[in-house]
């Protein structure tokens, strides 16, 4: 007889968080898929400047950064599900 196993509740943290995520960016209401280097760096659990070495270094795709030109400035967002993509493809 074969035991089933279920999953490990993170696992199904992980899906459910993913599929919300999916759902997030597909409702027509959906705020912008686009956040600053602060958020992703927060959400990744890592330093700002780690996000930017990352995007300097070449780790991000195109599609996952945009730069926003202020003046003399660059600021630059990502995308949220891209570029957690990248990095988590890093680790």
């Amino acid at each position: 007889m074969d035991l089933i196993i279920n999953a490990s509740p993170a696992a199904e943290v992980r899906q459910m968080r993913h599929n919300l995520n999916l759902l997030i960016e597909k409702s027509p209401e959906s705020i912008s898929p686009w956040i600053p280097l602060s958020e992703l760096a927060r959400l990744l659990g890592v330093s700002s400047q780690t996000i930017t070495a990352y995007r300097n270094d070449g780790r991000f795709s195109s599609s996952s950064i945009s730069a926003i030109k202020r003046r003399q400035r660059t600021d630059w967002e990502y995308h949220r599900l891209d570029a957690i993509a990248d990095v988590r493809g890093l680790l």
